[in-house]
């Protein structure tokens, strides 16, 4: 009888644990993740050598992103959540040069904290700003194909993202996002025969679909 007894606390104090559990509010954290499509602009060193590129019939710069962030967003806070991510773009190969034996291609990301704000004051709701400053990559690349030979590229350096959107609810905790992203990079490499922390800079603009969750 003890022993059934001593089972039967037991099990109540289980039940009443996990009661009190699925009571308690779920850690407010929200997860963004998208896919898109953009297209990047170059300054400086680069944009020199976009120029010399257009000029041997190459195309443009644009190709998809993939971004993923996580914000820390308690009700009280009223719209607004902060966290942090990573967003990358891989670019569309670009053929040129004589008889099209070259191609040209680069990709990118970087990782940081950013914010979020809703002006609904409801995360994952309506309108929305967002931003973040982080580090990352660039990596360039060209690819002589007669030759069978490639150049690369790769410089480290910092990205600001501001953005604008809109989160569509299809539930209490599951938003379809919209947004456009703008990004300004600046990054420094070592390029063989130019010396070292050459500066790469360019600006890319995005439309970005994808589910906040």
């Amino acid at each position: 009888m003890k022993k059934q007894l001593v089972a039967l606390l037991i099990f109540t104090s289980i039940a009443s644990s996990l009661n009190a559990q699925d009571e308690t509010e779920k850690l407010p954290v929200y997860a963004n993740i998208s896919i898109g499509y953009g297209n990047t602009f170059f300054s400086g060193r680069l944009s020199e050598k976009e120029t010399i590129n257009d000029d041997r019939g190459f195309g443009r710069n644009d190709g998809f992103t993939l971004a993923s962030f996580f914000y820390y967003a308690p009700k009280k806070w009223k719209g607004f959540g902060l966290g942090a991510g990573v967003k990358g773009f891989i670019a569309s190969p670009n053929v040129g040069g004589p008889n099209d034996s070259e191609e040209y291609f680069f990709n990118y990301y970087h990782v940081g904290l950013g914010g979020k704000y809703h002006f609904s004051k409801q995360f994952n709701k309506g309108l929305f700003l967002k931003t973040s400053i982080g580090i990352g990559q660039m990596t360039e690349k060209t690819r002589f194909l007669d030759e069978n030979r490639f150049e690369h590229q790769f410089a480290v350096g910092t990205t600001v993202l501001g953005g604008i959107g809109y989160s569509f609810p299809l539930s209490d905790k599951i938003a379809f996002n919209v947004d456009l992203d703008y990004e300004f990079s600046s990054r420094n490499g070592d390029v063989t025969g130019e010396g070292q922390d050459v500066n790469f800079r360019n600006s890319h603009v995005s439309i970005n679909f994808g589910i906040g969750f």
